[in-house]
């Protein structure tokens, strides 16, 4: 049994060790990963953090475990990969989550900032979330604003910036403003990009990475040339926006700007994001800062919005699995690792020290909810506690969460638009995928002789 990365610091301080009680009949944690490997098995406690390789010989005795506990395996039992049979887990994945939460309520510091610098675009996507969202952009006066409130309240420690649309680049100059007003307040920033990457050009991109501190973009393409221009059908384009859209990618790549190509699911377009993948491997494999991922089309949302039935959600889960896999195959998937501390929030409505701010300077709690949950402005010091606190209430779990070994990971919340309905194949499938992917990159990582990853708060 080798240990590869350690539990996380603050859940051992929750739980402590598991005691281990003679005459106690265990089970494996459902709140466990498992991923077979030549040399054994990797076993990643959800809850935990923990990850360890059993050699084959405790992987076979693990699989016949049938109450009492084999002497190879007693080191399961205080790591809590093995449990008292008639644990109830849901209670204890969800009172840690509360204890972390308030032991992590130290400070009102503000450090991560989503901006939406306009809610314009230059692409009509029919599926995006933001359709019916009135038009506004961000003036001077509020990108002045914006920064110096970041600035204030950032407890002088680094600003993590995403700027944000609409198409973000429609108001570069918001970007250049608040950059500026942080750079006079002695703040330090690094920022990353939500983007359809029409816009860059040479001067653009030096800009962005010398003065906006742009570390990485994400650019959407839902399939090869044809397929691509129809589905954003950008508005007054000049030539083919696909093919800008690929010299672009290639002068951010040039600049030291990572790219994530992030490729978009549906039935629709399923086949032709393999040609797109060896098309992009073709042009980018193998340069560093690239890399592909995939995420299918949100339902209900959109000009054109649409439901899938249980069926569709089914297939389309498998497709995801094996268009995963041949990302794998060529070599181009995001390199994923394991975090290195406890998963308390899910997303931007849910972080405590983090914010969106609307074009008007209104700061909120979700991307995909820019009209809701305002919380305060960035003219004003004042924090609307309630609403902060609505924001991030967690659903009650489903029957099918007792048998699940993500739990721990997924925090589903009451306010969400987004993963409004009851947990689908596909969200299951799209967690499963990205952890068992942050696994064995953690594991290829530690096999190359480097440092595990470990919890050092």
């Amino acid at each position: 049994m080798r240990q590869i990365v350690s539990p996380v610091v603050l859940v051992q301080k929750i739980l402590g060790q598991q005691k281990t009680d003679e005459g106690t009949s265990y089970r494996l944690t459902t709140h466990c990963v498992q991923i077979q490997q030549p040399e054994g098995i990797l076993l990643y406690h959800t809850l935990t953090g923990e990850l360890l390789m059993l050699e084959r010989e405790e992987a076979e005795q693990l699989q016949k475990l049938s109450g009492s506990v084999p002497a190879a395996l007693t080191d399961l039992i205080p790591r809590r990969f093995l449990i008292p049979c008639g644990t109830d887990e849901i209670f204890l994945a969800d009172q840690t989550h509360r204890i972390a939460r308030l032991l992590g309520q130290k400070s009102k510091a503000i450090t991560e900032y989503l901006i939406f610098t306009t809610t314009a675009c230059n692409a009509r996507c029919f599926y995006c979330f933001e359709a019916g969202i009135q038009r506004a952009t961000m003036s001077e006066e509020t990108a002045r604003a914006a920064g110096a409130y970041m600035a204030e309240h950032c407890g002088k420690d680094p600003v993590r910036l995403v700027w944000f649309g609409g198409e973000p680049l429609l108001n570069g100059k918001a970007i250049d403003t608040i950059a500026e007003v942080l750079r006079q307040r002695g703040v330090a920033f690094r920022s990353r990009m939500d983007s359809n990457g029409y816009l860059f050009d040479e001067a653009l991109t030096r800009r962005a990475k010398d003065d906006w501190g742009l570390e990485q973009v994400q650019i959407t393409l839902d399939g090869t040339e044809e397929v691509y221009n129809r589905r954003k059908a950008y508005v007054a384009p000049k030539g083919s926006p696909y093919q800008l859209v690929l010299k672009n990618i290639g002068l951010l790549l040039d600049a030291g700007v990572q790219v994530v190509v992030r490729m978009n699911m549906d039935e629709d377009n399923e086949g032709d994001l393999y040609a797109l993948t060896d098309a992009l491997t073709e042009r980018f494999g193998g340069r560093p800062g690239f890399g592909i991922t995939l995420r299918i089309i949100i339902e209900d949302k959109g000009t054109q919005p649409y439901s899938y039935t249980d069926g569709e959600r089914r297939s389309l889960a498998e497709k995801v699995r094996n268009m995963w896999a041949y990302l794998d195959q060529k070599g181009v998937a995001v390199k994923r690792t394991l975090d290195q501390g406890f998963v308390i929030y899910s997303c931007w409505a849910d972080k405590a020290d983090a914010a969106t701010i609307t074009p008007e300077g209104a700061l909120g709690r979700c991307e995909s909810h820019i009209d809701q949950g305002i919380w305060g402005s960035v003219f004003s010091g004042e924090r609307d506690e309630t609403v902060l606190w609505q924001w991030r209430e967690r659903r009650d779990p489903e029957e099918r969460c007792r048998t699940c070994a993500l739990y721990p990971r997924c925090v589903r919340l009451k306010q969400c638009v987004i993963r409004t309905k009851q947990c689908s194949a596909i969200e299951r499938e799209e967690m499963r995928i990205w952890l068992e992917q942050a696994i064995l990159g953690t594991y290829k990582e530690w096999r190359a002789g480097r440092r595990a990853l470990t919890e050092t708060v």
